[in-house]
């Protein structure tokens, strides 16, 4: 038995270093391929979208951008959604410090590129996270490397939580607002689980 669970440890420690390794690969092919397609077709393929009155859902933020993001989408906090190396591996991107520097709140649930997802708890604390800054009056940039997979994971949670809405209906209206946004299986289960806990909440409020 204990051979056994050892095993498995060992085989689950190998498949999440597998997974970093090619996300760290992948990194740089990743962020060129998403800023040839924002250059060439900004309009399906937008850097960032305006989600609600509370999220705009977006692609790594660049220093370049935090001007227009304060001044034309009202951004008081940030949630993301990357790897501690994905802020740091480009000069120009913004990460925790030069938020806080500027005053705008900042919260991380970071996940592993491509195949990674977050626990309950964690997403949990993000929505709660989103509704602070939105009562607030100040607007949540959530973000990854391209926005596409892991923030939509959050902003499909926080869109559930709001709405009362079942997983596929969240997901489609992030579609009509962001095209290009992607679910993968395991984020799938974590949005499953998530409105799992919901219907459980809202039972149990009854």
């Amino acid at each position: 038995l204990n051979e056994y669970l050892f095993g498995g440890a060992v085989e689950q420690l190998i498949n999440i270093l597998i997974a970093f390794m090619f996300s760290v690969i992948a990194f740089y092919p990743s962020i060129g391929y998403n800023l040839i397609r924002n250059y060439l077709q900004s309009a399906k393929w937008p850097w960032y979208s305006r989600i609600d009155e509370t999220v705009v859902q977006g692609a790594l933020p660049f220093r370049s951008m935090v001007d227009e993001l304060q001044r034309n989408e009202n951004i008081g906090g940030v949630v993301s959604c990357t790897e501690e190396f994905e802020t740091k591996a480009l000069w120009s991107t913004m990460g925790k410090s030069e938020w806080e520097k500027l005053g705008i709140a900042y919260h991380e649930i970071p996940m592993v590129d491509f195949v990674g997802s977050s626990s309950r708890n964690e997403i949990e604390k993000a929505i709660h996270f989103i509704d602070a800054i939105g009562k607030q009056g100040k607007s949540v940039y959530v973000h990854c490397k391209a926005g596409r997979t892991r923030s939509t994971t959050v902003v499909v949670c926080y869109l559930m939580a709001k709405n009362n809405w079942m997983p596929n209906v969240a997901f489609e209206y992030l579609k009509s607002k962001r095209p290009h946004v992607l679910l993968r299986s395991a984020h799938w289960r974590s949005v499953n689980e998530y409105r799992r806990y919901l219907d459980h909440h809202y039972q149990s409020h009854k």
